[in-house]
């Protein structure tokens, strides 16, 4: 079992990346996103539930107990941040050694299965790795750790599509065999979207909404028609995204369609379609940004 619950934390952080009154618990065996922009405090947020930094308030407990840099609380953990690297000259094999000690659970022979998928030859220093490599190097540890909680830190960030899919892939398959919490700070939430059983929006250091996939697919959606028509039959409808080309405009409404609902756009031609969970958070965000600046209205 593992429960990381984070209580009402705050960090200050002078580069403006701090986090305030963040309350959520991660429960065992599911898989998270968190979305957030450069400035949110992901990383910060990240280090907090990773025993790297302390909140200024507020407590983190994992299983019920407050969380410290503990070995016996933090092995059960696999951090390995975007910044991280490795020793040049080391061999991947003995960075895979390296690895096998410190997580008790380590999977080896699942490591070495990854690398030969992914074209990494275990003899190769890390120094000669291409920079995609050393980013699916991290990502394979990740999984291969079978780490209680695994965090997975835009690991794949700027690895070909191909392989991102595979990855991911992997992932996929390996939690259904090895269940485990998981939580994903990704740029490519739209690519993976499959995987979440939660998704959390961060915004300048604040919870700003949660909702599981299922929840953004029902609750969301695309309009799209004539301007002047669609103007006319959304009076009343939760709006929180607008896009206008030309005369077409494209609406994300903030609503449950029942069937009146769609059988009424449809009659005046009026598109309806899914919106990307990016979409979503950055409609969200704007909505935010609008209401700081007391201008309500956004159609």
């Amino acid at each position: 079992m593992s429960v990381l619950i984070c209580d009402n934390i705050t960090k200050l952080d002078q580069n403006h990346n701090s986090i305030k009154n963040f309350s959520y618990n991660f429960l065992d065996n599911k898989i998270y996103a968190i979305v957030g922009k450069s400035d949110s405090g992901k990383d910060t947020l990240l280090n907090l539930m990773t025993a790297k930094s302390y909140p200024n308030e507020g407590c983190i407990y994992l299983d019920g107990k407050v969380l410290t840099n503990d070995k016996n609380l933090t092995s059960r953990f696999c951090f390995i941040s975007k910044n991280t690297t490795f020793a040049s000259y080391s061999t991947i094999k003995t960075v895979l050694k390296d690895m096998s000690k410190h997580f008790p659970k380590w999977d080896n022979f699942y490591a070495y299965e990854l690398l030969e998928h992914f074209r990494i030859n275990p003899n190769d220093t890390y120094l000669s790795l291409l920079d995609n490599q050393k980013k699916l190097l991290s990502g394979i540890i990740s999984l291969a750790s079978l780490a209680n909680i695994t965090f997975l830190d835009d690991t794949v960030n700027g690895v070909d599509i191909k392989d991102r899919y595979d990855f991911f892939n992997f992932l996929y398959k390996h939690h259904e065999r090895y269940p485990r919490t998981i939580i994903i700070v990704s740029d490519f939430i739209d690519e993976i979207d499959y995987l979440f059983d939660k998704i959390l929006f961060l915004d300048k250091g604040k919870l700003i909404e949660h909702f599981t996939n299922e929840e953004i697919k029902n609750n969301f959606r695309y309009l799209t028609g004539k301007s002047e028509v669609l103007k006319s039959l959304i009076n009343g409808v939760k709006v929180i995204g607008v896009e206008k080309r030309s005369n077409t405009l494209t609406v994300c409404v903030r609503k449950k369609l029942n069937k009146d609902d769609v059988r009424k756009f449809q009659k005046y031609l009026i598109k309806i379609s899914e919106v990307p969970v990016q979409k979503v958070f950055i409609y969200l965000v704007n909505l935010r940004e609008l209401k700081e600046k007391k201008y309500e209205q956004i159609l």
